[in-house]
């Protein structure tokens, strides 16, 4: 296996966006923004696993940054209606977290007609947490961006030491 690292640029509405490109060819990719937001990131996997050439991947990840962008964005012009969402997120991302390290903790413990199901059990956790982070959009009137938590958690840092670095 190998993973290909390169850098990508887009001229995005007049800003300079920047960022990090690592692929697992042909299925995983990931960018982390470098500039104007330092930290922002988002993966994506294609199951079909023969997807997309390198130049695909490439555009694709161009768009993707400005995705990424368009996010921060929308999140800082509705600081407060996304950090709601955050702070009704975090304690039930919590939870699963716990439950999820238990359950890792257990699975050196089981034999293999144990460990299928408890392998199942962490994949449904996880599935648990992603649709109840959605119902949580629901509820406090976002719609889907494609947002995810951790660029929710990400962007809301960012905005939070941006506010608190001009505060006298």
């Amino acid at each position: 296996m190998k993973i290909e690292t390169f850098k990508i640029n887009k001229e995005y509405r007049g800003i300079a966006l920047e960022g990090t490109c690592r692929v697992i060819h042909p299925s995983t990719y990931s960018i982390t923004m470098d500039k104007p937001y330092k930290g922002l990131a988002k993966a994506e996997y294609f199951r079909n696993n023969n997807c997309c050439s390198m130049e695909n991947i490439k555009g694709r990840a161009q768009w993707e940054l400005s995705r990424l962008y368009e996010q921060f964005q929308d999140i800082l012009y509705e600081y407060d209606k996304y950090k709601k969402l955050l702070n009704e997120w975090m304690p039930y991302e919590q939870k699963i977290q716990r439950l999820k390290e238990e359950a890792v903790t257990f699975r050196q413990e089981v034999d293999s007609d144990k460990l299928v199901l408890l392998n199942f059990h962490i994949e449904m956790l996880g599935r648990d947490a992603k649709e109840h982070f959605y119902e949580l959009m629901n509820k406090c009137g976002i719609k889907p961006l494609s947002l995810s938590p951790s660029v929710l958690k990400t962007s809301i840092g960012l905005i939070e030491k941006e506010f608190c670095n001009r505060m006298p």
